[in-house]
């Protein structure tokens, strides 16, 4: 296991860092207010994509998994069903969202309405957006997790070259135009990726997507409840940036997006290999006990690396929003610990989520999380009027807290299993741990002699303790590769 997922880690690192860099780039070409503006359309583009697609490119993943156990013919069969079934979906949805935007502009609010031409620019690269999803998928599916992630991270490369190189050139209004011409090539590259790696023909004289949901119907369900979860997610993260976009200006939005960027960089790490690596392995024929020892195997590890990468971030607010964006994001800096805890704690809970899509306990999935999700929509509005950034921080941990709370009951009802007293112990020190870090270099000047003084011996102190946290086959690879270097 640690091989793969250090390759995929390695991978996901430089789409992180491609990330960081389109980011930059933004930021600084078109400052915190033309930021938020990109932000919340994107945010628009993605809420298609996750609703309107009825979740079926993420969620094809598991019935591609199972397919693939059962031999290269099924496998053939079912990619062909999928890839007609959402190509249909993707352009069918695309004319109606953009039909209803053009004649009701208001329809994301009336703030974002005189953005209407950068919206309906957006959302012609919802397509390539959804079948990109696929097509990761569907490498992950057939185990081969770093050509998925090499994939992915080809796909991020040239789309936020397009977007960067736009913005640099022509100005805002050029971005999204680049980006759907460079999604359409993106997509026709991935197609022949897939077919090379793969052997997989884009058509099959036995596949149709009608075909294959008589053979299984439960994809109609599977797709319907994990649907409502990720749509409710995605309305939620829009809900929240709209609501600081709207009563408290394009420049805070512009601060929110760097707050999700920072947090959602470790997303971008440990979130790929759960769904490339972990997600598969659980979809696959296997016992549910040896389901439960992967699961447990893997949110060891995650635990522990989740803090290791947070660390910098936690440490050096300040200096992480200039070198990212500019000086003006600054004043973000104090809100950091809060959005790296509340995403902590959403990649902590994501793999018990995917244990029970591997379990076929979806339902149960998808109703928790709906039920969280829309706790964080109810409060979101008075959090975020009441406190600010740190408002949406709050709403966003109290969705994930919810959610995460009636998983381990879950399991012990139905399944008759329950987290490792120890898993627990790792889970705690994780999250109790970002916040005493944040919270104790909060005012302290990151470069001063003292301020970096104490970091550096608060390292000191964490290094053999986040040691003794990490699992034997962790340890045991880390000797070898010191030994190696040594010799």
């Amino acid at each position: 296991m640690s091989r793969v997922l250090i390759s995929v880690g390695v991978i996901q690192v430089f789409i992180i860092l491609t990330g960081m860099i389109r980011a930059k780039i933004l930021s600084m070409v078109l400052g915190p207010a033309g930021f938020g503006i990109i932000a919340t359309v994107d945010q628009v583009a993605v809420t298609v994509v996750q609703v309107a697609g009825f979740s079926i490119p993420f969620f094809a993943l598991k019935f591609m998994s199972r397919a693939h156990s059962e031999g290269n013919r099924r496998f053939q069969t079912v990619y062909s069903s999928f890839l007609s079934g959402i190509l249909l979906l993707s352009l069918l949805t695309t004319c109606l969202v953009i039909g209803i935007t053009y004649w009701h502009p208001t329809i994301f609010g009336a703030e974002l309405a005189p953005y209407k031409l950068f919206i309906l620019i957006a959302l012609l690269n919802v397509p390539a957006m959804m079948l990109g999803i696929f097509f990761v998928h569907t490498l992950a599916a057939a185990q081969m997790t770093s050509a998925s992630a090499i994939l992915n991270f080809i796909v991020t490369f040239c789309l936020a070259f397009a977007a960067s190189s736009a913005a640099w050139l022509f100005g805002i209004e050029a971005i999204y135009i680049f980006v759907a011409i460079t999604g359409l090539a993106t997509t026709i590259g991935s197609l022949w990726y897939i077919r090379k790696k793969l052997s997989l023909d884009i058509r099959d004289p036995s596949a149709g997507i009608l075909k294959d949901l008589r053979r299984s119907p439960e994809i109609i369900s599977f797709s319907l409840y994990g649907h409502l979860a990720l749509s409710a997610y995605s309305i939620t993260m829009l809900i929240v940036r709209y609501e600081v976009f709207s009563t408290m200006g394009e420049a805070q939005a512009g601060l929110l997006q760097a707050l999700f960027a920072i947090a959602l960089a470790l997303g971008a790490i440990s979130s790929p290999l759960n769904f490339l690596y972990l997600t598969p392995i659980l979809s696959r024929n296997i016992s549910n006990e040896e389901k439960f020892r992967k699961a447990h195997e893997f949110q060891g590890l995650m635990v522990v690396i989740t803090f290791i990468l947070s660390l910098p971030f936690l440490l050096f607010p300040k200096f992480a929003l200039t070198i990212l964006y500019s000086s003006e994001f600054r004043p973000a800096s104090d809100y950091v610990y809060l959005f790296i805890f509340w995403q902590s704690m959403h990649v902590i809970v994501n793999v018990y989520r995917q244990l029970l899509v591997g379990l076929d306990d979806v339902k149960f999935f998808a109703v928790s999380a709906l039920i969280s999700y829309l706790v964080a929509i109810l409060v979101t509005p008075t959090l975020v009027q009441m406190y600010g950034l740190p408002g949406a921080a709050f709403a966003l941990s109290l969705s994930v807290f919810l959610s995460g709370l009636a998983i381990p009951f879950r399991l012990a009802s139905k399944f008759h299993s329950s987290i490792p007293f120890s898993l627990w112990v790792r889970i705690a020190a994780c999250l109790s741990g970002i916040i005493v870090t944040g919270l104790i270099f909060l005012h302290l000047e990151e470069f001063s002699v003292t301020g970096f003084l104490a970091r550096v011996f608060y390292i000191a102190l964490l290094t053999p303790l986040l040691w003794k946290l990490l699992p034997d086959e962790q340890k045991r690879m880390i000797a070898d590769m010191i030994g190696r270097f040594r010799a």
